[in-house]
Order: C-alpha cells, then sequence, then structure tokens
C-alpha cells in the first residue's frame, strides 16, 4: 500500500492524492491538525481523492492516515505551505 501526490498542500488550494495497493475494504482519514476534513471507506485497489485547503492553514500539518482489511496501513503527513512549491513526486515509503 501507498499514498502518492504531486504537489504538497498549499493553504487555499486543492490537493491531490491517491491510496493505491490496498486488499479488501480501506479506510482513508484527512486532518488537519486534529480537525478531520475527509473519511472514507472504500473497496479496490485504488482510491483518488480531492481535498479543499482552507486559507490561513499554512504551517499546520495535513495528515493522509490509510488502514486496509488485511491489516496493511499507511500515514503520510506534510506542513502546509503557504506558496506552490512546484511539482514533484510524493511518495509514502512501502514496507
Amino acid at each position: 500500500m501507498f499514498i502518492q501526490t504531486l504537489v504538497p498542500p498549499v493553504a487555499g488550494d486543492t490537493f491531490r492524492f491517491s491510496v493505491a495497493g490496498c486488499s479488501g475494504s480501506t479506510r482513508v482519514k484527512v486532518l488537519i491538525n486534529s480537525e478531520q476534513i475527509i473519511k472514507r471507506e472504500y473497496d479496490g485497489m485504488r482510491f483518488q481523492s480531492t481535498a479543499t485547503i482552507p486559507p490561513g492553514t499554512e504551517g499546520k500539518t495535513l495528515g493522509i492516515y490509510a488502514v486496509d482489511s488485511a491489516g496493511n496501513n499507511k500515514a503520510l503527513e506534510y506542513q502546509i505551505s503557504e506558496a506552490d512549491p512546484g511539482a514533484h513526486s510524493m511518495l509514502s515509503r512501502t514496507r
């Protein structure tokens, strides 16, 4: 299982990410600091989503957390930027 995005989260922008390589049912949560902004459960090997990052959240932490029914889990955390740093691949480590 892995979590991937091409651009880090930027305050006031739309953030896109995917979770792939999952087994069975998968729960995905996205939080800014401790405030939950997405909670989804899906079946399948890949999940794609977008989240609107509220203005004024620069410097806070955005966390993506995924757990599938086989017990695999991944977490990816980013510091929310004030400005777009440009595209580059951001991929969680696989174990």
